[in-house]
């Protein structure tokens, strides 16, 4: 168990510190613009362009696909097109299911076995694209084609790679309605937890304990604690960001999160037993994958967020 989470760990950490660009904080708002009108079907064969700017024709629905991340594979999951994948990641574990499938590696997966696999469509992500350069050009000589998903960094970047992705499958009726799910979730939420300014909890986002690492502004954290209608105690903060314990301290968080499941160290920690969190005992793990992971989970993470920092309200 202490492996499963140390991986948890390393990997969330990973990608907020190295692979996550500048992220808006902005809570996803209704616009006065006329949609465009919806298509239910995939029009094949499909020119599209990816992240990298790459143009590529998809001939007929994908049959077998591959997935490179978590984040694509969840959103294959929930789009019910779990069926077609036959490769995915050391790091998938979302949905039970996905164990079942064969795994392809890690950050640094294995060509020959993608290969083998023969899939009309390989998942991947602009945040491992530097990494996996030579891999990708492997694929692509082979006649594997590669489609590299943006790295999402807010909620409504989420909704256009659900839709993006729903293209490609054949999945568009789906991937709408996943986004209005979504949208109807986060709205819920947002009226449920809503307070005035002055009455808004302060929240303390740690990811990392030594050194300490917080979520700041402009981040997926920083964007669900908004819907919830909470104050990101670390607001001062750009990112995801080292700061010092006794910045900790001095900020006096209402509430303290952690996503590495280090709330009882926390509360152990010399100098913190003042701190309002402490004191009213509002220290609490959430589970990295459900606010990091730019998928539909994140609905789940906001509503974690905000039972933790509300539970009056729930």
């Amino acid at each position: 168990m202490q492996g499963k989470k140390y991986v948890q760990i390393s990997l969330f950490v990973c990608s907020v510190l190295i692979v996550s660009g500048c992220q808006t904080g902005s809570t996803p708002e209704e616009t006065d613009e006329q949609p465009s009108e919806q298509v239910d079907e995939t029009g094949y064969p499909l020119d599209i362009t990816d992240a990298i700017d790459q143009e590529l024709t998809i001939n007929e629905e994908p049959q077998k696909i591959v997935s490179l991340i978590p984040s694509n594979t969840e959103i294959v999951y929930a789009l019910g097109a779990g069926e077609v994948l036959v490769g995915r990641s050391d790091f998938d574990d979302y949905p039970e299911e996905v164990l079942d499938v064969q795994s392809i590696g890690g950050m640094e997966f294995d060509t020959e076995q993608i290969i083998e696999l023969e899939p009309d469509l390989i998942l991947a992500h602009e945040s491992g694209v530097a990494q996996a350069e030579n891999g990708f050009e492997q694929l692509e000589s082979a006649g594997y084609p590669v489609f590299v998903v943006d790295d999402a960094q807010t909620i409504d970047e989420v909704y256009e790679t659900i839709e993006q992705i729903g293209q490609l499958l054949n999945r568009q009726i789906e991937s709408d309605e996943l986004i209005e799910e979504m949208k109807d979730r986060f709205s819920d939420l947002s009226t449920q937890t809503e307070k005035d300014l002055d009455t808004q909890r302060s929240v303390w986002v740690e990811i990392s304990p030594q050194p300490i690492y917080v979520a700041g502004k402009e981040t997926f954290m920083d964007e669900l604690l908004q819907i919830g209608h909470a104050k990101n105690a670390a607001e001062e903060i750009t990112g995801w960001a080292e700061v010092s314990e006794e910045t900790g301290i001095t900020s006096n968080p209402d509430v303290i999160i952690s996503t590495y499941f280090g709330a009882e160290d926390i509360k152990e920690r010399p100098g913190w037993t003042l701190v309002s969190a402490h004191e009213e005992d509002r220290i609490y793990d959430i589970d990295p994958n459900i606010v990091s992971r730019p998928g539909p989970r994140l609905v789940e993470g906001a509503e974690k967020l905000a039972e933790y920092i509300y539970p009056d309200d729930f």
